[in-house]
């Protein structure tokens, strides 16, 4: 294989339908896109869309629950200290992926993010901040709703709760259900929410109606 030639071509991919580009970007952004070498499982343009939430909102905390190799977290300690914003990130998985990864801006905590008591952990991490929360873990339907129910208080006035791989229902994708309906309950259940369609302006997202503002 020539390393220097082996993805498709621009001019190939012209008639290319939508679908065809998501599911493409989902063996990209599985197996190609890294920061510092570790995986980060999301498209480049929803990987846009957070800076500009985190830029725009300016947190005080981010709870990323599933960290998978860290690379997402990793790249958001870094983000927030370039921007010098003073945002401590606390990221969930029930697995150890990290391999070690130490930063001084991110927390790890290991357990099922359902859990009472792992809640309680990164309740007590946060201290008195509230700021955005990123669901990024299985993506069943009950298991994302009970997740939005129970982290729904960290997310502060102005801030986003991203409930990500909504698009599971667009591309008939498993989980079945997945995440969009629990999104829809929740909203319908909490009109503090809205869903923010305005951060799906590139089109190709992983997470449509996932981007849920709380509003003041």
């Amino acid at each position: 294989m020539n390393r220097y030639d082996m993805f498709p071509h621009i001019e190939d991919c012209m008639n290319m339908t939508l679908r065809e580009w998501l599911l493409f970007h989902n063996v990209m952004h599985r197996h190609y896109t890294r920061y510092q070498g570790r995986k980060v499982l999301k498209p480049p343009f929803d990987w846009i869309v957070l800076g500009e939430i985190i830029e725009d909102t300016r947190p005080a905390v981010i709870v990323e629950i599933g960290s998978f190799e860290g690379g997402t977290a990793l790249w958001m300690a870094d983000f927030v200290a370039a921007i010098k914003l003073d945002c401590p990130i606390i990221s969930i998985d029930i697995k150890d992926l990290t391999n070690g990864l130490a930063h001084p801006g991110i927390t790890w905590v290991h357990g099922n993010a359902a859990n009472q008591t792992v809640f309680d952990e990164v309740k007590r991490l946060a201290g008195t901040r509230r700021g955005m929360v990123i669901e990024d873990s299985d993506h069943k339907e009950h298991v994302t709703s009970a997740l939005l129910r129970l982290y729904a208080p960290l997310v502060a006035p102005g801030c986003y709760f991203i409930a990500e791989d909504t698009l599971c229902e667009f591309t008939q994708t498993p989980p079945f259900p997945g995440p969009l309906g629990a999104v829809k309950k929740f909203v319908a259940e909490h009109p503090e929410f809205v869903i923010d369609r305005s951060r799906e302006k590139y089109v190709l997202t992983y997470n449509p109606m996932g981007y849920l503002l709380r509003q003041s």
